[in-house]
């Protein structure tokens, strides 16, 4: 078992660096985001990003998880698997080129030819990027990954400052920043992995390309489902509230991805250990301790940021932007639940299982579209963040059910559903904005909470207390 802990916790810190620093860099340019850009403009770039992330899956067919997946596979040769999973990427890249240059020339569309030439460049340089970090972490490097993502951080900030501050540029300026950092990393990642040695056309296999596909081609349906419950809400919060109000909305995001940053790191590391540690039966309860343990420090976190979102809104959110504070709780309790389903996922992931993961997305999917035209059109952009909140707590329930059929998990969920009543509590407290009662009572469930999970914090405690004693007699 110590080894078990050992292997999550080295990838845990490696996925720290590799994620966490970087969003954290990327939560501290909202301020020069928000300046530079109007909410107009913020929100146009928002839906060309967005776009790109909808596009992705569907033209690589989800590759880049597959190749993860296979290179841990010991019946499959990693050179054979990346060699096929490339193939697979460049041709279809080939086919959204053709795709945009003819939608590019086709008067009805009426679409910015350099808007046209972001959002193809930003799906090649994010396919690429994708393939080399999965097949990075595949082989057991790991720590290329973190390189490759503290590069595009780091240049993508730097070409912001440059093509926002310096030269003004605007949002082709955004859009030429987040995807000139990513062509950085992936020739970085390419060196350093030496992909050259590895990366034969005899190594390309229809049979290995086959079952590649296999696995990945149901987890489109779930990149779609996750974009529609993420995603989509800006598209008709614009279509219904106008590029101004998305802007705004889009902006509220940036908190929540604190925790989205931490739920990553975990899900990332936990992936690994799944499908290395897979254990049907728990007899360690290896799984149910993690679960305990993630669910504890996503709720924590929750609160925390919940209190301290108004204080941070005065810091990042700038003029006009302010108001997006309003939305910022729904969406942190709505990614509790959305970390939780990733943590489930993985299971699925180990048993090659990827169906569920169409399932259980497209339901959300359908929930959240529903749900989105009609609470935007009665109440507005706090329509969208609630429509995200009750998607996420949907695909929850459905995977936490089918996860029964791999694995038991034996863990007191009564007690985590109090624990997210009293978010909800919170969140409706929260609303009432800057006198000092709510904040009071906030803080009173946070303590709460705390109590809640005592167990879980003095465990954690003694087990730092330890590591940190190893490391100083060492």
């Amino acid at each position: 078992m110590n080894k078990k802990y050992k292997y999550l916790s080295k990838n845990f810190i490696l996925f720290g660096i590799s994620s966490f620093g970087p969003k954290i860099i990327a939560f501290l340019m909202v301020p020069l985001y928000t300046n530079c850009l109007s909410t107009s403009d913020y929100g146009i770039g928002d839906i060309v990003s967005t776009s790109a992330s909808l596009v992705l899956p569907i033209v690589v067919l989800c590759i880049e998880s597959a190749i993860l997946r296979f290179c841990f596979d010991k019946k499959y040769d990693s050179d054979e698997v990346i060699s096929s999973g490339l193939f697979v990427c460049l041709k279809g890249m080939l086919i959204c080129a053709i795709i945009t240059i003819l939608v590019a020339i086709f008067p009805a569309f009426h679409i910015n030819t350099s808007y046209l030439v972001a959002f193809y460049l930003m799906v090649l340089s994010t396919s690429l990027y994708n393939v080399l970090t999965n097949y990075a972490r595949g082989v057991d490097k790991v720590q290329y990954m973190v390189e490759m993502s503290l590069i595009t951080t780091i240049a993508s900030c730097f070409l912001n400052v440059i093509l926002l501050v310096v030269l003004q540029y605007g949002l082709n300026g955004y859009l030429i920043a987040n995807y000139l950092g990513t062509f950085m990393a992936v020739v970085w990642g390419a060196f350093r992995l030496k992909i050259h040695r590895h990366i034969r056309i005899k190594k390309i296999k229809k049979e290995t390309i086959r079952e590649l596909q296999k696995f990945g081609f149901p987890l489109i349906f779930n990149k779609i489902g996750w974009w529609i419950n993420s995603s989509s809400d800006r598209y008709i919060v614009t279509w219904i509230l106008g590029a101004t109000a998305n802007g705004i909305y889009t902006v509220s995001y940036k908190i929540p991805t604190m925790l989205t940053a931490c739920s990553d790191i975990f899900t990332q590391a936990w992936q690994l250990s799944a499908i290395k540690d897979f254990d049907p039966e728990d007899k360690d309860h290896f799984v149910a301790d993690m679960y305990e343990l993630y669910n504890g420090f996503l709720v924590l976190c929750c609160s925390a940021l919940i209190i301290l979102t108004i204080p941070f809104a005065h810091v990042l959110y700038a003029k006009n932007f302010f108001v997006a504070w309003k939305y910022v709780p729904p969406l942190m309790i709505s990614f509790v639940f959305g970390g939780l389903a990733g943590f489930l996922g993985s299971i699925f992931t180990a048993v090659k299982d990827t169906k569920i993961f169409s399932y259980s997305t497209m339901i959300g999917a359908v929930v959240n579209t529903v749900l989105n035209f009609v609470l935007v059109y009665y109440i507005g952009i706090m329509g969208a963040a609630i429509a995200t909140l009750v998607s996420n707590i949907i695909i929850w329930l459905v995977r936490l059910q089918r996860s029964k059929r791999y694995i038991s998990i034996h863990v007191n969920f009564a007690k985590h559903i109090v624990m997210y009543v009293m978010l909800v509590v919170q969140f409706i407290i929260c609303l009432y904005g800057f006198d000092t009662t709510p904040v009071i009572m906030q803080c009173i469930i946070f303590i709460l909470l705390m109590l809640t999970n005592r167990k879980l914090i003095i465990s954690l405690l003694k087990k730092g207390r330890i590591i940190l004693a190893k490391y100083l007699r060492h």
